[in-house]
C-alpha cells in the first residue's frame, strides 16, 4: 500500500500539537471516525497524566477533550501492559463524573464521559482491533423474547479499546486510516477520513523547524530507551522466576522427602533462610 510522508508520532502530537485550538480539527476527525457522528471540540482540559511524575509520561499520554454537548472524551495512549489497566480507566471515568458535580448540583447535571484507549499491547482475548464497551440493561425476566430496556438519556460512560498491534494494515473505513497512522506514523493514500490532508500538512516532520525536530528526536530517543529498559526488566524477571522455580523444586524435595530443616536447606542450597521459609509456607 502506498503511503504519504512520515509524520510525527501521535503521542508526541497529543502532547505538544493537538492541544492547540488551531489543531482541534485533527482530533475532531479521529473522534468522528470512531464515534460515527460529528464532534466539535471547545476546549482541552487538564488530564491526570499532566500531574504525573516525569518517568510515567513516557509510558502514557492522554488528554481530555470537551465538545459542544459537554461530553468529556479521555483519549489515552498506553504503551506498556498494566495488570490493573481496566480498573484504572474505570477509576478515571468515575473521578471525572464525581468532579463534574458540585455538592449542591442535581444529579441531572452529571457529565457524559467517553474513554478512548489507544493500546500498544494486546488487552484481553479476541481477534478484533477496536472494541466498544457500554452499560446495557437486559431483560432477564422474559426468557422467550427478551428486549433491552430503552432509556431517554444516555448518561453512562462508554469505553473504546483500540488494539493497534492487531491491526493488519487493511484499510476499509475512515477509522482504519487512523489506526494505520497510530501503528505506522504515516498517512495512507486512501484518503477516506475527514481532514486527512490536514493531518499530513500539520504533522509532517519535514515542516518542523530545526529546533522542533531536535526536540522530537529527543522524545523518540527517550521513548526507545524507556521501552528497552522495560524489556530488559521483563526478561530479568522471567529469569528470576525460572530460577525461583528451580529452587522451589529442590526445597520441596529436601523438605518433604529428606525431612531437612529450613536452616539445613538454606545452608545446602546457599540461599537465604527467609527464601526457604517462604517457599515452605507455600507448599
Amino acid at each position: 500500500m502506498g503511503t504519504g510522508r512520515e509524520i510525527i508520532s501521535f503521542d508526541y502530537a497529543m502532547k505538544y500539537i493537538l492541544r492547540q485550538r488551531v489543531n482541534f480539527d485533527i482530533l475532531e476527525s479521529f473522534l468522528e471516525a470512531l464515534l460515527g457522528y460529528e464532534v466539535i471540540i471547545v476546549e482541552i482540559l487538564e488530564s491526570e497524566s499532566d500531574k504525573d511524575r516525569i518517568g510515567g509520561k513516557l509510558n502514557r499520554v492522554d488528554l481530555i477533550a470537551k465538545d459542544t454537548n459537554g461530553i468529556q472524551m479521555v483519549i489515552e495512549i498506553q504503551y506498556n501492559r498494566e495488570d490493573d489497566y481496566l480498573e484504572r480507566i474505570l477509576w478515571e471515568t468515575s473521578k471525572i463524573l464525581a468532579d463534574s458535580l458540585d455538592s449542591s448540583d442535581p444529579y441531572g447535571n452529571i457529565t457524559k464521559v467517553i474513554s478512548i484507549s489507544i493500546l500498544y499491547f494486546n488487552l484481553g482475548r479476541g481477534n478484533g482491533y477496536v472494541y466498544k464497551g457500554k452499560v446495557a440493561f437486559e431483560d432477564i425476566g422474559d426468557k422467550k423474547n427478551p428486549q433491552p430496556l430503552k432509556l431517554k438519556r444516555d448518561v453512562f460512560p462508554e469505553y473504546y479499546l483500540i488494539n493497534v498491534e492487531r491491526f493488519k494494515d487493511i484499510i476499509e473505513t475512515p477509522l482504519d486510516e487512523w489506526v494505520y497512522i497510530f501503528k505506522n506514523s504515516k498517512v495512507p493514500t486512501t484518503n477516506k477520513a475527514k481532514h486527512m490532508d490536514k493531518v499530513q500538512e500539520k504533522l509532517d516532520i519535514l515542516q518542523m523547524t530545526a529546533k522542533e525536530k531536535k526536540a522530537y528526536e529527543y522524545h523518540l530517543k527517550e521513548t526507545r530507551i524507556a521501552k528497552s529498559v522495560l524489556k530488559s526488566a521483563v526478561a530479568e524477571g522471567e529469569k528470576r522466576g525460572e530460577a525461583r522455580g528451580e529452587i522451589k523444586g529442590e526445597v520441596k524435595t529436601l523438605y518433604t522427602r529428606l525431612k531437612m530443616t529450613a536452616q539445613e536447606i538454606a545452608d545446602d542450597l546457599a540461599v537465604s533462610l527467609d527464601t526457604v521459609e517462604q517457599i515452605i509456607s507455600e507448599l
